[in-house]
């Protein structure tokens, strides 16, 4: 994959998303500001117009956005503090420091800004960026189920990302599947839709980025004894209905996600949340049914959407593989 540039159905899929678009510094830097956090904006050269543009679309937890200054500028936030920003430019480049590294971001180089380090950035004028913010409470709890203890210190990571290949390439590649996805502009107001979606950036980023407890991340993880696995399945049956995390399933059974996932796999043959998926495919099939037997009108992707499922198509085709039978199919059997 090309980077970001190249995606045009991106860009117009965020342009959809427009919160503001401005020539004045004050409101540019406030508007932002409420956004991320308050921070020092200046306008570098006496012949540069600031011509600023924010697209935002809201995900709980996180968020995907993109930003454009038209103008070269100079951005001091000091620290993030509370959230992580990965910046992916589709154009241009800046110059980006946090702690003791330094990167030029360009297309092919995303910057990943740790919460607890220092930043300074200066962008040119023609640096457009997609820009994904992740909580700071989110990683962290999701980087201490996968280590299945506490985090002693603040996760840093590396500043530099290469979107052409390995991680960052999958990175990119999860963002746009993400942005592209029919239900997004709901995704904010479905609870079970969102904390997917934060879960998904986080381990995501977790894995596919190198950080100071990678190592401690590579170690083979122990397999559970089947009563952990069983406690984890009795814990999803009961709550499918609502938000589910592998956090949670992790803290319910009392071991680490690794193990988690390890176990699943070798006594039931699918993931923590591929079971997930499964028995909320098996309400959404119910719902159906049930719409069916009484005559009534529903929506396939509304009832779809309201039991966590945020790709029109991806659900499609699994409830077919599940169930040898469109969800259409079903409705009007």
């Amino acid at each position: 994959m090309e980077p970001f540039q190249k995606e045009p159905e991106l860009v117009g899929r965020l342009a959809a998303h427009r919160l503001f678009h401005s020539c004045d510094l004050d409101e540019t830097r406030d508007t932002v500001g409420r956004i991320f956090k308050p921070h020092e904006l200046s306008v570098r050269g006496k012949r540069q117009k600031l011509d600023a543009e924010m697209d935002h679309i809201s995900l709980g937890g996180a968020s995907i956005n993109s930003l454009r200054y038209g103008a070269n500028v100079t951005i001091e936030p000091e620290s993030l503090d509370n959230f992580l920003l990965v910046q992916m430019p589709m154009a241009g480049r800046a110059d980006i420091r946090c702690g003791n590294e330094k990167i030029l971001s360009t297309p092919s180089m995303a910057s990943v800004l740790t919460p607890s380090l220092p930043v300074h950035m200066q962008w040119q004028g023609v640096c457009d960026q997609v820009i994904v913010k992740i909580e700071r409470v989110v990683l962290e709890s999701a980087c201490a189920a996968a280590l299945g203890h506490p985090i002693s210190t603040p996760i840093e990571f590396h500043l530099g990302m290469n979107l052409t290949r390995g991680g960052g390439l999958a990175w990119q590649e999860l963002i746009a599947f993400l942005t592209t996805s029919q239900f997004i502009n709901g995704a904010g107001q479905q609870n079970l839709v969102t904390s997917q979606l934060e879960q998904l950036l986080a381990t995501t980023l977790l894995a596919r980025q190198p950080h100071n407890y990678t190592e401690a991340l590579s170690n083979p993880a122990p397999t559970p004894d089947i009563p952990y696995i069983r406690r984890a399945e009795e814990y999803i049956l009961m709550h499918c209905h609502e938000p589910i995390t592998m956090q949670d399933l992790a803290r319910h059974a009392h071991i680490s996600t690794r193990s988690l996932y390890k176990g699943f796999q070798e006594y039931k043959g699918i993931s923590p949340m591929g079971f997930v998926r499964s028995i909320r495919l098996q309400k959404v099939r119910e719902t159906l049914l049930q719409a069916r037997h009484a005559g009534q009108h529903v929506s396939v992707t509304q009832v779809a959407l309201n039991w966590g499922f945020g790709h029109l198509g991806h659900f499609t085709r699994a409830y077919r593989k599940q169930f040898n039978e469109l969800p259409s199919q079903t409705l009007k059997a």
